[in-house]
């Protein structure tokens, strides 16, 4: 009886196992050819990436564009999903500021001019679809080209600080100028790891501080956070580290900077008892001039 029962649950564990792994393959493989094959691509331009991701439906002997497709209404500019783009930092559109970020790209296609759609909703479909959510409307031109079966969107002309953006099927095409501040974009990712290396060397003084670590060390690390980034956090950890060092005159110096500093920072609050103490108790142990 023991062993039937074992072999039982061994037989129902292994089968449950069986369709778990079949459901999810189900869903994470693709098994059958798909309608609208899903595509995606991506483009360095200057120092910004630009990702798209998309499906791309046929023609397949039909009327797309005043057909299929009526002219001025909602498409999600692809098939079985909006059509998503991502930008790593803030771009222009045809002139027009778009900033760093994930957009769903909707469109209404018209005879002679498209209104392009860049949509912070990503999931937005023709049902859900709200204006509200628009980041950036764009007007372009369409024009006409050689027959196209397989609907196609990418990135030509790529140089040093723009691209064109080309979406075109059957014998319509419509084409975006993207265009990039490689200056401001460098410019923000030398401060992203300023702030970083900033946030590292003030990490490493409160903690030799609060171990009671070398205190010049400790000092030299709060002197490089500040350098990078100056926050009334890495101003009052450093004018702890002076106090206990015993050189109050300029304990009294930082502690005040670190409360002109606080005024423009909410985190402040957890911190402002203790920097008005040390104000007062510095100011009692300081000459007067």
């Amino acid at each position: 009886m023991t062993l039937y029962n074992t072999n039982h649950f061994m037989q129902k564990s292994f089968l449950s196992l069986l369709i778990t792994l079949l459901f999810s393959f189900s869903i994470k493989a693709q098994v059958a050819p798909q309608p609208s094959p899903g595509a995606s691509f991506s483009q360095t331009i200057g120092v910004t990436r630009v990702d798209v991701e998309y499906s791309r439906p046929g023609v397949k002997g039909r009327d797309i564009f005043g057909g299929l497709l009526k002219y001025g209404e909602l498409w999600r500019t692809g098939a079985n999903a909006p059509t998503v783009i991502s930008f790593s930092n803030d771009v222009k559109i045809n002139g027009a500021t778009l900033f760093a970020g994930d957009y769903s790209l909707h469109s209404f296609p018209d005879e002679k001019e498209w209104k392009i759609v860049f949509n912070t909703d990503l999931t937005a479909t023709q049902n859900t679809y709200n204006e509200l959510d628009n980041a950036l409307l764009i007007s372009v031109e369409s024009r006409k080209i050689d027959f196209t079966e397989t609907f196609t969107i990418d990135i030509s002309d790529v140089q040093a600080d723009m691209a064109q953006l080309n979406i075109y099927w059957e014998q319509t095409a419509v084409s975006i100028q993207i265009e990039v501040d490689n200056e401001a974009a460098i410019y923000n990712e030398i401060q992203i790891r300023n702030n970083e290396a900033a946030g590292a060397f003030q990490q490493a003084a409160e903690y030799m501080v609060n171990k009671q670590m070398d205190l010049a060390k400790a000092l030299e690390n709060i002197e490089k956070s500040i350098f990078l980034k100056e926050t009334f956090r890495n101003t009052w950890i450093k004018s702890v580290i002076l106090r206990q060092m015993g050189r109050n005159t300029e304990a009294l110096e930082m502690a005040t900077k670190a409360q002109k500093l606080g005024g423009t920072d909410p985190v402040y609050q957890l911190f402002k008892a203790a920097v008005e103490s040390s104000i007062l108790e510095l100011r009692s142990s300081v000459p007067a001039n």
